[in-house]
This record gives structure tokens, C-alpha cells and sequence, in this order.
């Protein structure tokens, strides 16, 4: 389930306590962000559990980004999507909660009764009683080998599987040195009649990294238990969320067998897991019987019936006397069941009854008093032996860190790359244009510079060839000119010689004349 719309947590007052995640020696979760993420959306996007057995799976969910947003889900909410209302038929106060990526410190108790804690688990949760349906998954991201990218691993708890659920707004995480803390957190304390049901990828090996190691072992090991705490930053609700999930104790006691929220089917589907390759369950040797939804409402219905029927087995001692611890004490009703044949304990007789319930709570509760007991020990023990600060982060949680770190340094630099790479291309594309430009106004320029040579000389050339031509005209003009002169003058010379001639023989004629 992945929420519709980013909320924005109000701060914390001034005067609160210090940081959430400080108080267990913890960093807040580091979950793939979508830039980091960008390689891959599909992978990391939230995605949703699959359908109990027996009940039809349902192709609602859309894991195109990493938002995770549900096709066919309910209308969008915000991120304390709440709705508080009462019923004037029956004066019940109805709980709708749709709330994903809920951030907090997950406490569960191992095999060897050592208290575990991590801060890297998120928490999608649906609760509606008007309809009845209702769903709770914790969701983790690690790396595999052959990818770059986070994969996200899912633990599913259906609503048919919780024995109760426990509520506590004023209570401190199970660590040392909390003494002095302000109760600033809200427990929620989740008791299951099975393990839950642990989901990977369906075309993908679970082969994890080494710093993924870790992380798969807390899945593993959470895969395993039955009674597990879920803390959150009481500051980082709203007050309407708080009175929600107040009520989540009654929605999930024992006196509502035949009124508890159903899985929601709605979003269920194991074909449109990671991106469509679908997931299925892991077989990781812890036993996860798939229980049926029909037998848990009829053991419901009939507690008392059940506790009668079956063989209740007192809690052993030791040689010391002393109770074993609970792992030790079968406090459960055994498998194998008997009739009792003695008439004096007939299941009419209602005192008979009464008795073996009371009977049962009571070897319940010492073994549970046992454990605190055990638990308060061990905390003291290490207590005493602890002389020195101790380190904040353990190898895991430092390896952690520096997986982050690095994945942030490599996201950053393929950042920076990518913004080189386009300014260096805006650059170039800058000097390309300035450089044409350039080339082209000089081109011009050339060009016209030639084209106006070319024109003052043809213009030159022509100018010199009319002005030879003139010249030419005008010199041949006088030469002309002259040569007329000359033989005008030439012409009035013989005339004026025969002029001179015909008198001079005239003159001669006449002496002649006279002679005689």
C-alpha cells in the first residue's frame, strides 16, 4: 500500500525530547530516494501483499513509479488519512486508516531472548471498519547482486492473524540509558497467531549483497515471530491519528470475533507485483502455513469451547524451581487434542469451564511475568558490565551508512556529469553559432568586397576603352583638320605661282611686242 499524497509531519514543540531515532542509538531509515532511484522506478516502487489463500486475487496496483499508487484504489488521502464517525444506528465509533511509508523503530525478541531493534522498516496500514477490511505491511529495500538498484522485500499481516493488537501513547523503547526520556512515543504492540509471510520478487533470485545482508536477516528473523513493537514519534501525529489508532485494540479484541476487519482484496494481487513479474512467498524453513480464513472465525466464535476441548499443559520447573523461560513453556493449547472422558469434567459442568480458563490465563501471564523478570535481569547484567559509552552505530548499521553514502556520492556525480555534459553542450552549441556567424559576415564582407573590385574594374576598364575611342576620334579630327590646311595651303601657293607665272609672261610677251 502506498499512501496517495506526501504529507508534511508538523515539528515538534520546542521543549519536546531529543531526536526519535537518537533514543535507540539509530539513524532515522535510509530508503532508496526516486533520483537515486530513477534507474530503475519499477523496482523500488512500493507495491502491494497478495491475497490470502482461498481468497481470489485482485489486479488493482500500479507500480509504473516509485510512488506506488494503487489503479483502482480507494480516492486519494492525505498522509494521516483519517476518518473518524459515528454510527446513530448502533453508537459505534468506526477507524479508517490509510497510512504508507509509516517511519519508526520495529522491537522484537530473538530466538535467544535478546531484545533486536531496527529503524529501517516502513509500515503500510489499512484499516476500515465500515467496510471491514483492513491490511498491515512492513516493507525494507535491499540490493541484490546483478543490480544497481534496490528491491523491495514485503512481511504481509493479514487482519485473519492478529490474536490483538496493544496500544500504549506513553511508553519508552526497550533500550538502555532511557531512564531520563520524556515519554514521547506511542507502542503498538502486535500479537499474531502466526508469523508473518515474507514476499520477494518472483523472477528473481534472492541473492543479496553484503551490505543487504543485515537487512534480509532482520526480514528473516521478524518472518519468525509472533509478537513484535512498532514505535512511533507521538509528535509526528496529528491528534485525530492518535485517537484512530486507540482504537485499534478494540477493533482487534477477542469479544469482535464476528465483526473483525477482512484483508482487503482490493489491493491484493501477486501478478502485478514488481512491475508485473509478480512475487511469491518465501519458503525460508520457519514454517508459514497459510491459515484459512473459515477455521479462524469458527476457533473464534468458540473460545471457550476450544480451551476445554484441548490438553492444557501446566509450565515446567527446574531443578531450582524456578519457571523455564518462555521459550521452554508451552503456553499455546498442543496440537494433539483428547476428549476428556471423566464426567466430572463435562463441558456442561459451567464451573469446570470456568476453571480451566481461568486456569490458562493464569500459566499465560506467569510465563509472560517470567519473561519480563528474565528480560529485566539480563538488562541490569548488561547494565553493570557496560563501563563505557557505547558506540552509536553497530557494523551493520555503519555498513549501512556507508552504502548510503556511497549510493548518494554516485547519484550526485552521475548529477553533476549530467549537468556537465549539458553545459558543455550549450556551450559548444554557443561557439558553434558564434563561429558560423562569424564566418558567414565574413563571407559577406568577401564577397562583396570582390563583387565591388570586380565591378570598378569592368567600370574602369570600359570608362578607358570610350575614352581611347574619343581620343581616337579627336586626334584623327585634327589630323584631318591639318591635312586640309596643308593642301589649302598648298593649293594657294600653286595659285598664287601661276599667278606669277602668267605675268611674268605677259610682261615678257609684251617686250617682245615692243622690241619689234
Amino acid at each position: 500500500m502506498v499512501d496517495s499524497v506526501t504529507h508534511t509531519s508538523p515539528p515538534p514543540s520546542s521543549n519536546s525530547s531529543p531526536s526519535f531515532y537518537s533514543l535507540f542509538g539509530t539513524s532515522p531509515p535510509s530508503h532508496p530516494d526516486r533520483n537515486a532511484m530513477d534507474h530503475d522506478d519499477d523496482e523500488l516502487s512500493p507495491t502491494q501483499p497478495y491475497s490470502l489463500p482461498g481468497t481470489p486475487e485482485v489486479s488493482g496496483i500500479n507500480n509504473d513509479n516509485l510512488g506506488g499508487e494503487l489503479t483502482d484504489s480507494l480516492v486519494n488521502h492525505d498522509d494521516d488519512d483519517i476518518l473518524l464517525s459515528l454510527d446513530s444506528s448502533d453508537n459505534e465509533m468506526h477507524c479508517r486508516i490509510d497510512k504508507t511509508n509509516w517511519t519508526g523503530v520495529t522491537v522484537w525478541e530473538d530466538a535467544d531472548h535478546h531484545m533486536e531493534h531496527t529503524s529501517d522498516l516502513r509500515m503500510d496500514m489499512l484499516v476500515d471498519t465500515s467496510d471491514q477490511r483492513a491490511l498491515f505491511v512492513l516493507q525494507n529495500f535491499i540490493y541484490i547482486k546483478g543490480s544497481i538498484s534496490s528491491v523491495p522485500l514485503y512481511l504481509f499481516i493479514y487482519p485473519e492473524g492478529i490474536h490483538s493488537i496493544e496500544f500504549d501513547d506513553c511508553t519508552r523503547p526497550p533500550t538502555l540509558g532511557m531512564e531520563d526520556r520524556s515519554n514521547n512515543f506511542i507502542r503498538l504492540r502486535f500479537t499474531l497467531s502466526q508469523p508473518p509471510t515474507l514476499v520477494f520478487a518472483k523472477d528473481r533470485p534472492l541473492e543479496p549483497k553484503n551490505k543487504s545482508l543485515g537487512r534480509l536477516d532482520v526480514m528473516k528473523a521478524l518472518a519468525a515471530v509472533q509478537v513484535f513493537d512498532f514505535y512511533l514519534d507521538k509528535f509526528r501525529l496529528v491528534p485525530e491519528m492518535r485517537e484512530q489508532l486507540a482504537l485499534l485494540p478494540s477493533i482487534f479484541s477477542s469479544t469482535r470475533a464476528r465483526d473483525r476487519p477482512k484483508t482487503d482484496a482490493r489491493r491484493a494481487g501477486l501478478q502485478r507485483l514488481y512491475a508485473g513479474a509478480g512475487g511469491h512467498i518465501l519458503d525460508i524453513g520457519i514454517g508459514l502455513p497459510a491459515f484459512n480464513t473459515s477455521v479462524s472465525k469458527a476457533a473464534n466464535s468458540q473460545p471457550v469451547q476450544q480451551t476445554i476441548e484441548e490438553e492444557v499443559v501446566a509450565p515446567t520447573y527446574t531443578k531450582y524451581g524456578s519457571l523455564q523461560s518462555p521459550a521452554q513453556v508451552i503456553i499455546t493449547p498442543s496440537v494433539r487434542k483428547r476428549r476428556r472422558t471423566s464426567e466430572s469434567l463435562s463441558p456442561s459442568t459451567p464451573d469446570n469451564k470456568r476453571i480451566f480458563t481461568a486456569f490458562a490465563q493464569l500459566a499465560k501471564s506467569h510465563a509472560e511475568l517470567q519473561n519480563r523478570v528474565v528480560h529485566l535481569e539480563k538488562m541490569l547484567a548488561d547494565s553493570a558490565r557496560c563501563d563505557h559509552t557505547p558506540c552509536r552505530y553497530d557494523s551493520e548499521e555503519a555498513a549501512h551508512i556507508i552504502g548510503h553514502v556511497n549510493d548518494k556520492i554516485d547519484n550526485d556525480m552521475l548529477d553533476v556529469k549530467i549537468e556537465l555534459e549539458d553545459q558543455v553542450l550549450a556551450e559548444t552549441q554557443q561557439v558553434m553559432v558564434e563561429k558560423t556567424e562569424e564566418q558567414q559576415s565574413q563571407l559577406w564582407n568577401d564577397m562583396r568586397e570582390g563583387l565591388m573590385d570586380e565591378m570598378r574594374q569592368e567600370i574602369k576598364e570600359e570608362l578607358m576603352a570610350e575614352l581611347r575611342q574619343d581620343l581616337v576620334a579627336e586626334v584623327k579630327m585634327e589630323l584631318f583638320k591639318d591635312m586640309a590646311q596643308a593642301m589649302m595651303r598648298a593649293a594657294c601657293d600653286d595659285d598664287a605661282k601661276s599667278a606669277k607665272v602668267g605675268t611674268g609672261l605677259s610682261q615678257s610677251t609684251q617686250s617682245t611686242d615692243s622690241t619689234q
